[in-house]
């Protein structure tokens, strides 16, 4: 399928969609609650089936020979920034790494073939080792595509079936993607160690693998190839917060429209339209930092420095958000019961990934954007 054929705003209309009749909250809520039915996986399985396989998900990114829909990364990052702003807890970002990165591959073998075919096809669960850079890693790749050490901070550790992450090789480190299922591994182990998290939306562990088989994704010589799989990952990350920033001022905006305070609706006050006007404003400008990166990244750009500045930028909108759907919630926003501490539990999560805002435009200078962080000259 050709970007021209869909435009990335349809992606996002479908998808919001979806979520109207299928909320994300609903299972996030169901998880904070126990809900042994999506306790173990931390989602619902028939719900991410039909999102994976129905609606496309796992197939966007992917290119046309591992029968993906071969769209641009600005059309799945729009998906998953649905996916953050209706907080749902499924594989949705590591499924649209996953998919991208098979386009690193010039010609996929037999096995990473089966591999994107169970993905796709949502019969088996991706993961990713999300909050590290791509030239810190404790996974080592042998000769004979084994893998072994501590994968970090994992996704879904529970469900996973596929784990995408860089590891080390002799000629230095590059991407792979690892099988995780029991009944494949014939000589490596797996040990799954759950992690307790901040963000009850979603759960996070640490893999143990002892000669897992893997596959690489590139060249391990491959500089650049390396580069762009880090920033991919950092912008999937900033999608799903820019997401959840536009999930926080929807409900923010939707609860001043009926609360009133001293016989007044409070959306009537010009503090609460200022502060909703900010997050609108601050939303768009890291949708566009979002859009530049990703643009940058499908012309085959090396330089990562614009998605260190969009997931900075999406980081700090996210916790701003949140923070004032809480406070223009009032009271009820602080219980239990309330869906703002979910959001803000995400936001507190989320923005330390990679590193925090502050670090992440200290690397961005480094990179050379020091241009894109000054004012313009009149």
């Amino acid at each position: 399928m050709s970007d021209d054929n869909l435009s990335p705003d349809e992606v996002r209309a479908s998808l919001r969609s979806y979520f109207t009749d299928h909320p994300g909250l609903d299972e996030t809520r169901r998880l904070r609650d126990g809900d042994p039915d999506i306790g173990e996986p931390g989602f619902d399985p028939k719900r991410w089936q039909s999102l994976a396989s129905e609606l496309g998900l796992a197939a966007m990114g992917a290119p046309d020979r591992v029968d993906g829909l071969g769209l641009g990364l600005e059309h799945v990052l729009a998906a998953v920034e649905e996916c953050g702003a209706s907080l749902y807890p499924g594989p949705a970002r590591a499924a649209a790494l996953f998919s991208w990165a098979l386009g690193l591959v010039d010609e996929p073998g037999e096995q990473l073939l089966t591999w994107a075919g169970r993905v796709i096809g949502a019969d088996a669960i991706p993961s990713v080792a999300q909050g590290h850079g791509t030239d810190h890693t404790e996974l080592t790749l042998s000769f004979d595509g084994r893998l072994s050490g501590r994968a970090h901070n994992v996704t879904h550790p529970a469900a996973a079936d596929v784990l995408v992450v860089v590891a080390q090789t002799p000629q230095g480190p590059c991407p792979v993607v690892a099988d995780l299922s029991f009944e494949r591994v014939e000589e490596g182990t797996v040990t799954r160690v759950p992690v307790p998290s901040v963000d009850i939306s979603g759960q996070v562990g640490d893999l143990e693998l002892r000669g897992v088989p893997a596959v690489k994704l590139c060249d391990p010589g491959d500089a650049d190839a390396l580069r762009r799989f880090g920033g991919v990952g950092k912008l999937l990350v900033a999608a799903e917060q820019v997401g959840g920033a536009e999930g926080c001022l929807h409900a923010t905006v939707e609860y001043a429209k009926v609360r009133t305070q001293f016989g007044q609706v409070i959306g009537g006050y010009q503090a609460i339209q200022h502060r909703c006007a900010t997050t609108a404003v601050d939303i768009a400008s890291a949708r566009s930092l979002l859009v530049a990166a990703a643009r940058a990244i499908d012309r085959g750009s090396a330089d990562h420095g614009l998605s260190l500045l969009a997931k900075a930028e999406a980081s700090e909108v996210f916790r701003s958000a949140a923070d004032g759907l809480i406070q223009v919630s009032g009271g009820i926003g602080f219980t239990w019961e309330h869906d703002a501490h979910l959001f803000f539990r995400r936001a507190r999560s989320t923005a330390v990934l990679g590193g925090t805002p502050e670090e992440l435009r200290d690397r961005a200078v480094s990179e050379g954007c020091l241009d894109l962080l000054l004012p313009v000259s009149p």
